[in-house]
């Protein structure tokens, strides 16, 4: 797998910038095509929550004010876009280039989930903004949308841009179908890193990892050289574990799967995805 097409969903909000810069980087490192996407959402879906009774004219302004929000949205990412294009040393260009870095901006009518679902299907990366990221109220949970409902692997731009991504990677490793695809998504990274590290968290106080061997025999097929450190749970979350090892190896991106339990007990139990979503310093690619 190669990475020819990284969809780049903005809002118009104020994290648009760092993700984006994120997504650009990689453009330029992969010759890729950055699909930056806007999704103006369709004034009058407001209306059927304002009750009955609601006079012509109140409607008018809303449907007005909504399309303003929206104009200024759009020219918010239209501005973004041509800025950070700029800084990348991208060109911004509706035809298509391969073997050629490029970026290009669409703007989309509709419901942001479902377009941004229907795009992420011939993308074969999509970046997020993470969870911290309160600006984007009115925007979707792209990674849920994307990694759960289309089966798209997300990468997780955390609030600081950063231009070095993959350098040093660490795979959270747990045997689940779901890491085993973050792997796969994560190959074009893993065969370029100077140093690739396979991370289990030591639950149950086992002293070796017969599923890490296979995963770095695996990986060595692909020419990749992989340690593997098996590290105690002492009582964390397993995301906190994991980022903690990715911070003391010094690595740039912590691959992993995401949502290996369902969506109702990480809310409830506060699962690893969560955790890694609001406490990443770094991105985070991850697949279902």
């Amino acid at each position: 797998m190669s990475i020819k097409r990284i969809l780049c969903p903005l809002y118009g909000s104020q994290s648009d910038a760092s993700a984006l810069a994120t997504g650009l980087a990689l453009t330029k490192r992969f010759d890729a095509q950055a699909d930056i996407l806007f999704v103006r959402p369709n004034p009058t879906d407001a209306l059927p929550y304002l009750g009955e009774g609601i006079s012509g004219p109140v409607v008018e302004d809303i449907i007005e004010t909504a399309r303003k929000a929206a104009d200024g949205a759009e020219a918010q990412c239209r501005e973004t876009a041509a800025k950070a294009a700029a800084e990348a040393g991208i060109e911004l260009s509706d035809t298509t280039k391969p073997g050629v870095a490029t970026a290009r901006v669409r703007v989309k009518a509709g419901r942001a989930a479902d377009v941004i679902a229907a795009e992420s299907r011939l993308a074969d990366l999509v970046i997020v903004a993470d969870a911290s990221a309160r600006d984007q109220t009115s925007g979707p949970n792209a990674l849920e949308t994307c990694m759960l409902a289309e089966g798209r692997p997300v990468l997780l731009a955390p609030a600081s841009a950063t231009q070095s991504v993959g350098t040093s990677v660490v795979i959270g490793w747990d045997e689940s179908g779901e890491a085993a695809n973050a792997v796969t998504a994560a190959m074009p990274f893993l065969t370029q890193a100077k140093k690739v590290t396979i991370v289990c968290v030591d639950e149950d106080g086992i002293n070796d990892a017969p599923g890490a061997r296979a995963l770095a025999e695996y990986l060595t097929l692909h020419s990749v050289v992989a340690d593997v450190h098996l590290v105690p749970e002492d009582n964390r979350n397993t995301g906190e574990v994991l980022l903690a090892e990715a911070g003391v190896l010094g690595a740039d991106l912590l691959v992993m799967g995401g949502y290996s339990h369902s969506r109702l007990r990480e809310l409830v139990l506060g699962g690893v995805t969560r955790h890694i979503r609001s406490h990443a310093t770094i991105p985070v690619l991850m697949a279902h």
